[in-house]
């Protein structure tokens, strides 16, 4: 019995052993397994990304052998499209006297001023009207004088602040006006001058007039005058006779106007949009314009397929300043109306400015 025991005990152990080889088989196997496994994963990455490196490599040497296409720079042909350059011209207040001393240092002003910034501007406008053909035929110049080149004696204050009566003011003003037109009338075959007055030129004190409006400003007169007086064939006046004036630009219709019963604002963030889109928008209902021209409010903006909005040539002024007006540079307005697209394709402002950059402390 004993023997037997024995055996079985050893039996047993030998079981326990061929039990615990097969344990340790199977593990290394798996643990091998898992090896070859991880190898295979790493080596397909690696072939990925050496297929990725090929690939970049073949990409950037096609990159390598590309060339330039040619464009040649032909010059200008007859094929260009026609435009129409429009000069928008108004707030100069030539007879005004403005002080270093009453815009902060910002600015000066008087006869000889205003004499040398419309000579700039007319400079100006020569460059950018050529500069323009560039790029279209500019066959017809429009000069859109809209008023206030004088600031007259409105209020007790500008018989003080003004070098001129208003009257000579208004002869000083139409000399250079008239100087403009010549020069338009020697750079195109049409020149149209549509005009208003502003609300400065007048003989009455107070509140400007509705209906008789025209009929009391100095400034219409002067151009009923000077197109009695016109002697270049190819230059057309259309005074407008109410306060808003229409020009048909072949399909498209400008309206022109001072700008004075766009509602007010007192400088600030938004400036005179807000009031513009209003007044023009009202317009509209009556008869229908594509671009508005105004002055008055001596800042100049352009909002796509609504209006231009024109500078001054005074520049800032104790009034200004006053009301909080953002500081501007004195400029005026050139206007492309594309005949083909029928649009306002480019607005710029024309700078004046050139004796304050020169002469910072004058």
């Amino acid at each position: 019995m004993a023997k037997a025991a024995k055996q079985q005990s050893v039996a047993a152990s030998v079981a326990d052993l061929a039990t615990d080889d097969r344990l340790q088989s199977d593990a290394e196997l798996a643990r091998l397994r898992a090896e070859n496994a991880s190898l295979r994963g790493r080596y397909k990455a690696s072939l990925a990304a050496l297929d990725a490196e090929k690939a970049r490599a073949a990409t950037l040497a096609g990159l390598g052998r590309i060339e330039g296409k040619v464009f040649r720079n032909k010059p200008a042909g007859k094929s260009r499209t026609t435009a129409t350059a429009i000069a928008v011209l108004s707030d100069w207040h030539v007879e005004e006297t403005v002080t270093r001393e009453q815009t902060s240092g910002a600015n000066r002003f008087d006869l000889a001023t205003a004499d040398v910034r419309i000579a700039e501007l007319a400079e100006r406008l020569a460059i950018l009207i050529e500069h323009e053909r560039r790029l279209v035929k500019i066959d017809r110049i429009v000069l859109a004088c809209l008023g206030d080149f004088i600031s007259g004696h409105i209020h007790e204050e500008l018989a003080e602040t003004t070098s001129l009566a208003p009257m000579e003011a208004m002869r000083w003003a139409a000399a250079r006006l008239r100087g403009l037109i010549d020069m338009a009338a020697d750079m195109a075959r049409e020149v149209i001058v549509v005009t208003q007055p502003g609300n400065h030129g007048r003989s009455n004190h107070g509140k400007p007039r509705m209906a008789t409006e025209h009929q009391h400003s100095f400034e219409q007169n002067a151009y009923l005058m000077m197109r009695e007086a016109e002697g270049r064939r190819n230059v057309r006046w259309d005074i407008a006779e109410g306060y808003l004036g229409y020009l048909d630009l072949d399909g498209f219709t400008v309206r022109y106007h001072h700008g004075h019963s766009i509602g007010r604002y007192q400088g600030g963030i938004g400036g005179i949009t807000i009031p513009a889109n209003k007044a023009i928008a009202a317009w509209n209902r009556s008869r229908r314009a594509d671009l508005d021209l105004f002055g008055h409010w001596h800042q100049w903006g352009w909002l796509r397929g609504r209006y231009v909005s024109n500078g001054s040539l005074v520049g800032m002024n104790a009034f200004a300043l006053r009301i909080r007006a953002e500081a501007e540079a004195p400029c005026q307005s050139l206007v492309i109306v594309d005949g083909e697209r029928r649009e306002c394709t480019r607005a710029m402002p024309v700078w004046c400015d050139r004796d304050l950059r020169k002469r910072p402390d004058a």
